[in-house]
C-alpha cells in the first residue's frame, strides 16, 4: 500500500545547532602565564646561585681560608712515646703557616692509622692557631724474629713486634727512635718461634691459628694464677697443633691450641704438687685431656722466677 505521506525533502529540512563557546583562549593565556612565571622563577635562582658563589669565593678568599689570621703556627702531638713526635709531623705532612681552616683532618687521621705502629689518631682543630693530635700507638705483647731485605738484595735479621691483634709491628729505623724503649721490650717480651718471615708483613694480621693462639695465650697467662710463678720466654708455633712453652726457669711445656684457661688451670695444680715434693717441672705435657705427662728436676735447680716487668708502655705518654 501506499502511504498518502509525501516523502520529506531534507533540502529544505530546518534544523537547530548547539551554539557551543569555545574556551581555546582562555587556556592558552594561562599556560603562557605558568611558563612566564616558572622562567622568572629558574632565572631569579640561577642568579641567586651564581651571586652565592661570588659570595662565596670572596669569602673563602678574604675572610676564612686565605686570612693569616687561622695560620698554624703550631702542631701538638701525644704519643705513647715510642713513636716520635717528629715523625708523626712527617707521616701526617703538616706544615707550619697552612690555612687551618684548610687543613683536612680526616685525611690526617686515615694518613696516620695506615702507619703499623699507629693503632688509632684523633685530630682536633683549635683556632685561631693550634691542631692537635693524639696518637695512640699498638702495644706490643710479643716479639718475633724475621728477615728483611736491604737495598743490595742481602737479607739482615730484624725484630718485629706483634699486639695483641697480630698485627706486625716493624720496627723504627730511625735515629729519633727511643733506643731504650725497643730495647725494653725485646728483654721483656716473649719471644714467638716457628714464623715464616713471608708471614710478617708489617701493618697485617698474622692469621696463621698457632700463631693467634700463640698471642692468646700470652694473654690469659698473664690474667693466670702462673703469673709470678715462672715467666714465659718462648713459644714455638713450628710443631703441628700444639705450642711448645719454655720458661724462664727452663721448663718446656707443651699446650694444645684451644682451651688454654683450662690448661694453665692445670698448669697451677701441677706446680703446686711439684712444691709440695721439693720438685720442680721440667717438661709437661698439657696438650693430652686426660692425664698429664710430667718430668720432675730438684727444685734447688730451678732458676727463681723473675718479677713480671711493669706493663708501662701506655703511662710515659709524651706531649710535644
Amino acid at each position: 500500500m501506499f502511504s498518502d505521506r509525501k516523502p520529506e525533502n531534507r533540502r529544505f529540512e530546518r534544523t537547530e545547532e548547539l551554539d557551543v563557546k569555545l574556551r581555546s583562549e582562555p587556556l592558552r593565556a594561562g599556560r603562557r602565564r605558568i611558563v612566564v612565571a616558572a622562567l622568572a622563577i629558574g632565572v631569579t635562582m640561577l642568579a641567586a646561585a651564581y651571586l652565592g658563589t661570588l659570595g662565596w669565593k670572596w669569602l673563602r678568599s678574604r675572610v676564612l681560608f686565605d686570612n693569616q689570621a687561622f695560620a698554624l703556627n703550631t702542631i701538638e702531638v701525644e704519643t705513647d712515646g715510642w713513636v716520635p713526635a717528629d715523625m708523626v709531623r712527617y707521616w701526617a705532612d703538616i706544615r707550619l703557616g697552612e690555612n687551618l681552616l684548610t687543613l683536612d683532618l680526616a685525611r690526617i687521621r686515615r694518613d696516620l692509622e695506615l702507619i703499623p705502629q699507629i693503632e688509632s689518631v684523633s685530630v682536633e682543630r683549635i683556632l685561631p692557631h693550634l691542631l692537635r693530635v693524639k696518637v695512640t700507638e699498638r702495644e706490643p705483647v710479643a716479639q718475633v724474629q724475621g728477615l728483611r731485605s736491604q737495598a743490595d738484595g742481602s737479607l739482615f735479621a730484624v725484630v718485629y713486634f706483634l699486639d695483641r691483634a697480630g698485627i706486625v709491628i716493624p720496627p723504627l729505623l730511625n735515629p729519633g727512635q727511643p733506643q731504650a724503649i725497643s730495647q725494653m721490650l725485646e728483654s721483656s717480651l716473649p719471644s714467638i718461634r716457628g714464623v715464616c718471615s713471608a708471614e710478617l708483613r708489617p701493618g697485617q694480621p698474622i692469621i696463621l691459628p698457632a700463631v693467634r693462639s700463640a698471642i692468646d695465650m700470652l694473654a690469659q697467662f698473664d690474667r693466670s694464677a702462673m703469673a709470678g710463678q715462672v715467666d714465659v720466654r718462648v713459644v714455638d708455633v713450628a710443631a703441628p697443633e700444639v705450642l711448645e712453652v719454655t720458661t724462664g726457669q727452663g721448663a718446656q711445656v707443651t699446650f694444645a691450641l684451644d682451651n688454654l684457661t683450662t690448661q694453665l688451670r692445670r698448669w697451677r695444680l701441677v706446680h703446686d704438687a711439684g712444691l709440695r715434693l721439693g720438685k720442680a717441672v721440667a717438661s709437661l705435657d698439657l696438650s693430652i685431656s686426660n692425664n698429664c705427662p710430667v718430668l720432675w728436676l730438684e727444685a734447688n735447680a730451678q732458676p727463681a722466677a723473675k718479677t713480671p716487668p711493669t706493663k708501662t708502655f701506655r703511662t710515659f705518654r709524651r706531649h710535644v
